[in-house]
């Protein structure tokens, strides 16, 4: 019988491994098919790793320095934002990089007239995924790698982050259900082919799903104990501040959390004072003071603790009264279904443009909008149900739902706050904060509702069923990234066409 399990255990490890190779060749095929620098503002996030390379943290909004453009120049592919009908025989023209210098100066001088303009407004974002890619980058740059070869090295980054965030989201179901191959294969199984292309570009978004997971199952830790553990909070700290060390935005999610573990830690110290203060104390220390010390720097330089009003005044945006928030169209049932469908759609499938137009399949994105909603309402039905959850998994899940909302409710509010002038995305014409990115760190908790949603919905039925659904949702996936993303793979700014 326990040679039986351990055969079991030893092929399910080895099921979870295949599926983060799975996962990091997709990213690595999907990354080299990607020219530079995509729309989701991959060359502010490679200007900031340029500086950190230089060990110079950004000290105001400037424009992209010198050295960046003497990258960006020569390959930047004009793809993303513009049609071929722009060009001449409606054709892109030749990458700058593969001819001779003589033959294109004018157009390189032209090329970098127009990005010299730009102003960097990413560069109060925290340090950690630059700092990271800047030491990745400097490894690849010592293994000789140059030029495009370079560049696509840096993107590569994402291939053992996605790799990793598989095997932490497999660590999270089997402890949230050791009990449950449903959750314990699905979630982990949904992850690795979820068709995010915003992991096929440079940006410190591609990190948050990483440490905010990281931060989830120390939550998940956190209500399965009795008795915290100094390192438990320590851990747990440690990776709430790398969370916020890597994107604003996640913020809301890690208040969300917080105030799970301090209602935990409250019940804890009633029973156990010593025990339960002692893992709270190493908790805040850990997480408050790297953060509290880039907030002070961040304060300094850019006048804020987030740096959030110079950006807004340089994005030209500007404060609503309070009075006409309520004028929002979110607040009518067209608006919520706007929001929610494209916030949705964005968080499944990305925001990469390819001639302008967002790559997307419409059907596609119908059925991510529409699963998300039904399969969050089944999970939410069979909390409430109870049926064969133990209290520490209901917690677990209610908690990875409160996490999602969280972070819905806090760009609903963005949304409703702000004239956005002539800013594109979002426009006073479309006022929402749809960027599906913005919300990447809460992909584990996601998944883990939308797999339990399934399972309960069709347990009842068959206990292989949902494995079996979820095994389609993964084909119906990948064949829709297929269709949808093939394009690039024509192109002549690519790495396989290098």
């Amino acid at each position: 019988m326990a040679s039986a399990e351990s055969t079991s255990s030893r092929n399910e490890r080895l099921l979870i491994s295949l599926l983060c190779v799975a996962a990091a060749l997709r990213v690595f095929v999907f990354s080299a098919a990607f020219p530079f620098f995509s729309n989701i503002d991959e060359d502010l996030h490679f200007d900031l790793i340029m500086q950190y390379s230089d060990v110079q943290i950004p000290r105001s909004f400037d424009r992209l320095k010198e050295e960046t453009l003497n990258w960006i120049v020569p390959y930047a592919s004009p793809e993303f934002l513009f049609s071929p009908e722009r060009f001449p025989y409606q054709k892109f023209p030749a990458p700058l990089w593969k001819e001779p210098w003589s033959t294109v100066e004018r157009e390189i001088a032209a090329t970098r007239a127009t990005w010299s303009s730009e102003y960097n407004f990413q560069s109060s974002q925290p340090p950690l995924y630059y700092a990271l890619a800047s030491a990745w980058w400097w490894i690849g740059k010592h293994l000789g790698l140059a030029g495009l070869q370079s560049l696509y090295w840096i993107r590569f980054l994402n291939v053992p982050l996605v790799a990793l965030m598989v095997w932490l989201a497999y660590v999270t179901a089997r402890t949230i259900a050791p009990e449950r191959m449903d959750l314990r294969i699905g979630v982990p199984l949904l992850v690795a082919f979820i068709p995010q292309n915003v992991f096929y570009a440079m940006n410190n978004d591609v990190l948050s799903p990483l440490c905010f997971g990281a931060v989830f199952l120390c939550t998940l830790h956190w209500l399965r104990t009795s008795a915290p553990s100094f390192s438990l909070g320590a851990l747990t700290g440690l990776a709430v501040a790398a969370t916020c060390l890597t994107k604003l935005s996640n913020l809301p999610l890690v208040a969300v959390v917080l105030a799970v573990i301090v209602a935990r830690s409250i019940a804890i110290i009633l029973r156990t004072p010593r025990t339960g203060l002692i893992a709270l104390a190493a908790l805040i220390s850990c997480a408050a003071i790297p953060v509290g010390i880039w907030m002070l720097w961040i304060k300094f330089h850019f006048g804020d603790f987030t740096g959030s009003t110079a950006k807004i005044s340089l994005l030209g945006w500007t404060r609503k009264p309070f009075g006409n928030w309520w004028r929002h169209p979110i607040f009518t049932p067209r608006g919520v279904w706007t929001f929610w469908s494209d916030l949705i759609g964005s968080f499944w499938r990305g925001e990469v443009s390819w001639h302008g137009r967002p790559l997307r399949w419409r059907g596609a994105d119908g059925f991510y909008t529409v699963s998300s909603l039904l399969l969050f309402a089944a999970a939410a039905v069979g909390l409430q149900k109870q049926t064969g959850l133990s209290p520490f998994q209901r917690q677990a899940i209610g908690s990875a739902i409160l996490i999602f909302l969280g972070g819905v409710v806090f760009l609903a509010l963005l949304s409703i706050q702000f004239d956005f002038g002539n800013c594109i995305n979002p426009s006073r014409e479309h006022p929402y904060f749809t960027s599906g990115r913005l919300l990447s760190g809460n992909l584990i908790p996601f998944v883990v509702v939308y797999v339990y949603g399934v399972s309960w919905i069709l347990r009842r039925i068959n206990s292989a069923l949902p494995l079996v659904v979820l095994g389609l949702v993964v084909v119906f996936m990948t064949t829709s990234e297929i269709l949808v993303d093939r394009v690039v793979f024509l192109s002549e700014h690519n790495w396989f066409h290098r």
